[in-house]
C-alpha cells in the first residue's frame, strides 16, 4: 500500500504558534462559525465531501490497478509503473487525511467557545445597546414620575420592585448559564412589555402583580446583559491581526481590558441616550397634555401644605404629610395625598413606552445570537447551575468584594433619593410636574459625557484622584441640596445640581464596574452579582423610606454613608495599586 508521510513533516509546514493553536485559522473559520450548532454542522458536511471524494479515487485506482495487472506478465515496465502508481494514490490519500486532521485541530474550538469574526461581535454588540438603550428610554422616566406623583403607594410599589431584584440579581447567573444570554434578555424585556400594557388599564389588582414580576426579572436582566457583554469582549479580544499575534501574556491581558473598557463605555453611552431621549418624549408629552385649567396647581397646593401654613414646604424642610386641612380643593385619603396624572396623558404616555419596550424585544430577537459564553469549573463536576450559585454565595466571604459592598449601597440611595425625593420635594414642589423630565434629560446628558471621558483618563489619571475628587464633589452637592431653598424664580439651578449629580454618579459606577473586572477578570459573574444585590437594596430602602422620613434626615445619612463607602473603598485602591507596583518592580528586575 505504500509509505505513510512523515506526519512531523506535514504538521510543521501547517503549524501555527502555540498562542493560536486553539483558536480557528482567521479566513476560514469565521464565515461559518456563527453559532455552535452551525459550526458542527459545517465540519459534519466538509469532512463527509472529503470522504466521498477520497473514496471515489481510490475505487477508480483500483480499476486501474486490474486492468495494469493484466498486462503485466507481458511489461515489466509496467509492473513498476503500477507499484509507483499505488504508492503515490497511497501517499496522496494518507496526506489529504492528514491535512484534515490538522484543519480539524486548528479549528477545535478553545475553552472560550468558538471563534467569531469581528463584524459578527461587533453586529451583537449594536443589538444589545440598542435594545438596551430602548427598554431605558421607557422604564427611566417611568420611575421618576411614578415616586413624584404618589406620597407614599409609588414609593412601596417601587421598594418591592428592587428588593424582589436584589434577591434575584442572586440567583441571575444560575439562571443565564441555564437559559443563555439571548432567551434572558427576550424574557426580561417581555415582562417590561408585560408591566408597561398593564399601565394602559391601571388598577391595583394588576399593578403589584406587574410590579412584583418585573422586580424578579430584573435581576436576570441585568446579568444577561453584563454576561453577554463581558463575553463579546472576550471573543473580540482573541480576534487579533497578524501584527498582534506576537504579543506576550501580559499585553493579551491588556488588550482585553482595553476591550472591556470600550464595550462598557458604549453600552453605558447608550442607556444615556435612551436616558435622555426617553425623558425628553415624556417631557413633551407632559407639556403637550397639561391642562389649562388651574386644577393642577391647587392640588399641588395641597400636596405641600403643612398644617400651620398655606405656603409650599420644598426642599429639605419638607417631611410626609401626616395631617392635612382638609379644603375644597384638597385631596386625601387617610392622611395621605396622592397627585394623578390625567387619564389622557398616563394612557399616551403607557403607550409610548409598551412600544420602546416591544422594540428592545424585537431588536433582541432578530439581531442577537446565541454567542456560547464560559462555563463555571467546578472541580467536583456538579452541575453548571449549582457551582454558579455557589460561587455567588462564596462571593460574600471575599474581603475584597466586603470593601466594595458599601460604595454599591451607596450608588443605590443617591440614584433613589434622586428618582424619588429631588424629583418630588424640589422640582415638582417649585417647578411643577412636566420639568421633572427635563431635570433628568440633563442629568443623562452630563453623565454619559462625564463617564465617557471617566473611562478614558483612568489609564493616565491615579484612581485615588478620582475617588478624592468625587467625594469632594458629592459632599459640595449634598451641603447645597440641604441649605437651599429651591424657587421658580431659579429653575437653571435645578438642571445645574441635576447634571452635577450625573457626574458624581458616572464616577462612582465607572470606579466600582473597572476595578471588578480587572480583579476578577475571568470570575466577574458572583463579583457582579453581589455588586447588583447591594444597590438594588439601596434603591429598595430609598423609596421605601419616600414616603416616611423628613428629607433633612435623608440628606445626613447620605452624607455618613458617602463616608462609610468611600473610607474601606479607598483603602482597597491603594492597597491594589500597592500591589501593582511591587509587581512591576519585580518584574523589572
Amino acid at each position: 500500500m505504500g509509505s505513510l508521510p512523515n506526519l512531523h513533516a506535514l504538521s510543521a509546514a501547517d503549524r501555527p504558534p502555540i498562542s493560536r493553536l486553539f483558536e480557528a485559522p482567521r479566513p476560514v473559520v469565521r464565515h461559518h462559525l456563527v453559532t455552535t450548532g452551525g459550526e458542527r454542522a459545517s465540519h459534519h458536511h466538509h469532512g463527509h465531501h472529503q470522504h466521498r471524494v477520497v473514496h471515489k479515487t481510490r475505487s477508480g485506482g483500483a480499476c486501474w490497478d486490474d486492468f495494469v495487472l493484466e498486462m503485466a506478465s507481458y511489461s515489466p515496465i509496467s509492473t513498476r509503473s503500477t507499484a509507483r502508481r499505488r504508492d503515490s494514490l497511497s501517499s496522496s490519500g494518507g496526506a489529504s487525511s492528514v491535512r484534515r486532521l490538522i484543519a480539524v485541530v486548528r479549528s477545535t474550538p478553545s475553552r472560550l467557545g468558538p471563534v467569531y469574526s469581528r463584524r459578527v461581535l461587533l453586529r451583537n454588540f449594536a443589538a444589545l445597546c440598542l435594545g438596551h438603550a430602548t427598554v431605558t428610554a421607557a422604564l427611566m422616566p417611568l420611575l421618576a414620575l411614578q415616586a413624584a406623583v404618589s406620597a407614599n403607594m409609588g414609593g412601596l410599589l417601587l421598594s418591592a420592585l428592587h428588593a424582589l431584584a436584589s434577591f434575584s440579581s442572586l440567583v441571575a447567573p444560575t439562571l443565564v448559564q441555564r437559559v443563555g444570554c439571548k432567551w434572558t434578555l427576550i424574557l426580561g424585556y417581555g415582562h417590561a412589555c408585560l408591566f408597561f400594557g398593564l399601565h394602559l388599564y391601571p388598577t391595583p389588582y394588576t399593578l403589584v402583580p406587574a410590579y412584583l414580576a418585573l422586580g424578579v426579572w430584573l435581576g436576570p436582566l441585568v446579568s444577561g446583559r453584563v454576561t453577554f457583554l463581558m463575553t463579546l469582549a472576550s471573543k473580540l479580544s482573541y480576534v487579533v491581526t497578524e501584527d498582534e499575534e506576537a504579543e506576550d501574556v501580559e499585553e493579551s491581558s491588556s488588550r482585553r481590558q482595553t476591550i472591556v473598557r470600550r464595550l462598557a463605555r458604549g453600552l453605558q453611552t447608550a442607556q444615556d441616550f435612551g436616558l435622555v431621549l426617553g425623558n425628553g418624549v415624556t417631557a413633551f408629552l407632559l407639556w403637550y397634555t397639561q391642562p389649562d385649567d388651574t386644577e393642577s396647581p391647587q392640588r399641588l397646593d395641597a400636596l405641600f401644605l403643612t398644617d400651620d401654613s398655606q405656603e409650599r414646604v420644598c426642599g429639605s424642610e419638607a417631611c410626609p404629610i401626616t395631617s392635612v386641612t382638609q379644603g375644597p380643593n384638597s385631596t386625601a385619603d387617610d392622611g395621605q395625598l396622592v397627585f394623578m396624572l390625567p387619564c389622557k396623558t398616563s394612557a399616551m404616555l403607557a403607550s409610548v413606552f409598551l412600544g420602546c419596550s416591544v422594540m428592545g424585544v424585537a431588536v433582541t430577537a432578530a439581531f442577537l445570537d446565541r454567542i456560547r459564553m464560559f462555563m463555571y469549573q467546578d472541580p467536583l463536576e456538579r452541575p453548571t447551575g449549582v457551582a454558579a450559585l455557589r460561587a455567588v454565595f462564596n462571593a460574600f466571604r471575599d474581603p475584597c468584594l466586603q470593601l466594595t459592598a458599601p460604595l454599591a449601597v451607596f450608588i443605590g440611595l443617591e440614584q433613589g433619593f434622586m428618582l424619588a425625593d429631588f424629583s418630588k420635594s424640589y422640582v415638582v414642589c417649585a417647578l411643577g410636574l412636566p420639568n421633572v423630565n427635563l431635570v433628568f434629560l440633563s442629568l443623562g446628558a452630563l453623565q454619559s459625557l462625564a463617564a465617557f471621558t471617566l473611562s478614558m483618563m483612568l489609564r493616565h489619571i491615579h484612581r485615588c484622584v478620582v475617588i478624592a475628587v468625587g467625594f469632594a464633589f458629592h459632599n459640595c452637592l449634598l451641603l447645597v441640596l440641604l441649605l437651599w431653598k429651591p424657587s421658580g424664580d431659579d429653575p437653571a439651578l435645578f438642571y445645574v445640581i441635576s447634571a452635577a449629580w450625573g457626574v458624581c454618579n458616572a464616577i462612582w459606577e465607572t470606579l466600582n464596574f473597572t476595578l471588578l473586572v480587572t480583579v476578577y477578570p475571568d470570575s466577574w459573574q458572583a463579583p457582579l452579582a453581589h455588586c447588583y444585590f447591594f444597590r438594588f437594596l439601596g434603591l429598595s430602602l430609598a423609596f421605601g423610606l419616600h414616603g416616611d422620613v423628613c428629607n433633612w434626615l435623608k440628606l445626613y445619612a447620605l452624607a455618613a454613608t458617602l463616608v462609610l463607602a468611600v473610607a474601606p473603598y479607598a483603602w482597597l485602591e491603594m492597597r491594589l495599586e500597592s500591589r501593582r507596583k511591587l509587581k512591576t518592580n519585580l518584574t523589572n528586575l
